[in-house]
């Protein structure tokens, strides 16, 4: 052993030296010299650090693809982690793959988190290295469809899977179909991809229910549009007796039952069995900056003034009082937030509801009247972004 030769080494490694690499080498290190017991070898310290010459001269020399301690990443998922894919590919070629140790993740399963988690082209590069090379997942874990679409991965890894063979119709270990997985999550341009890829779009989870019926429950609106572009059925019944129309009623989602084909809605009293629990805040936090809050305080004067009290509560459900209350607070209560450039007002869930409603009145309503320099088109956008946050 010549330990000054392999200090060198290491040295050289983490340098990024190649030439220096090679001297060392020469003079007797070992191509499996250790950074740090949790660093792993020379090779893997290159491999983290993409240094592929160096990679390859410690590929020549003999050095183990496969990691140096059980508590040490290998070459090969430090290449992968570090989105590395000339030195993955380069690894694999000297039969990395094989060496990968059983007791933990897959590389693919890896590649495909990483993707969502810090996408970037060098993620994507390496996933499609993976998988020409024909990577595989563990027993125990699910496939790398499955994989993407829970962790909502952008639509290009999505079509990389497919691609290269990943089924759109792949199934969940619970045979929850990727689709209805998608569905749960809102993410419509997942669902998009599954079904230009051939998913079924009356797929079914365990309890008989649609991605639809799922995509309804959640109010996901995208999501149900692409599903009923893509021709996904209606009058599905699921094994607890639910319609996606009947889902629509019992959650009193009025825009999703126009969607589904109705002509006249109402908020009617329909018992269903629920998947989602909903959550309906008692407190709510307003922030922006004076100029838009002030905004929506001119928004409810106008309202109310053109409704008058009794129409207000009428068309909206909503006390004229506590409107005004609250366009009050909004002109003279709010306040700048600690430590940030914001200004914020605390507001009861009536006094949300009433703003809301008074956005509704000027943008699709009878009232004509706008605040000053504003325009109904600039009244929609700050009610739709309202609408999204509340997952209306």
């Amino acid at each position: 052993m010549n330990h000054a030769a392999d200090q060198r080494l290491v040295e050289a490694v983490r340098a990024g030296d190649e030439a220096a690499v090679g001297r060392a080498l020469a003079d007797g290190a070992d191509p499996d010299a250790t950074v740090g017991r949790f660093r792993g070898s020379v090779l893997a310290e290159a491999a983290r650090s993409g240094r592929s010459g160096i990679a390859r001269l410690l590929l020549d020399r003999g050095a183990r693809v496969g990691p140096a301690d059980p508590h040490a990443a290998s070459p090969l998922r430090a290449a992968v982690i570090g989105a590395h894919p000339d030195v993955v590919q380069s690894l694999i070629a000297r039969g990395a793959l094989a060496a990968e140790p059983a007791t933990r993740s897959s590389v693919l399963t890896e590649a495909v988190s990483y993707a969502a988690f810090r996408p970037s082209p060098a993620v994507l590069a390496t996933l499609r290295v993976l998988l020409e090379a024909e990577a595989a997942v563990g027993p125990t874990e699910e496939a790398p469809l499955i994989t993407a679409v829970m962790g909502s991965v952008a639509p290009a890894a999505l079509r990389l899977l497919i691609a290269y063979g990943a089924d759109a119709n792949q199934q969940r270990s619970d045979a929850t179909p990727a689709i209805v997985v998608a569905a749960r999550r809102g993410d419509h341009a997942a669902v998009d991809v599954l079904l230009q890829a051939g998913a079924d779009a009356d797929a079914c989870d365990g309890r008989g229910r649609t991605a639809l019926m799922h995509a309804v429950e959640r109010n996901q609106k995208r999501v149900i549009a692409a599903l009923l572009l893509a021709g996904a059925a209606i009058d599905t019944v699921s094994a607890d007796g639910m319609t996606a129309l009947q889902l629509a009623r019992g959650w009193q989602r009025q825009n999703v039952q126009f969607m589904l084909g109705e002509h006249h809605v109402g908020l009617d009293d329909v018992p269903i069995t629920r998947t989602v629990v909903r959550i309906v805040p008692t407190g709510i936090r307003l922030a922006s900056d004076p100029r838009l809050l002030h905004l929506l305080a001119s928004v409810i004067d106008i309202a109310l003034d053109d409704l008058g009290d009794d129409e207000w509560e009428t068309r909206t459900g909503t006390d004229a009082g506590t409107a005004r209350t609250v366009a009050v607070r909004l002109r003279n209560e709010i306040v700048p937030a600690t430590n940030a450039s914001w200004y914020q007002l605390d507001a009861t869930a009536g006094e949300l509801a009433a703003a809301r409603s008074a956005l509704v009145e000027l943008a699709y309503g009878t009232t004509r009247i706008m605040p000053a320099g504003t325009d109904r088109l600039e009244i929609i956008d700050v009610l739709e972004e309202l609408e999204r946050q509340l997952g209306r």
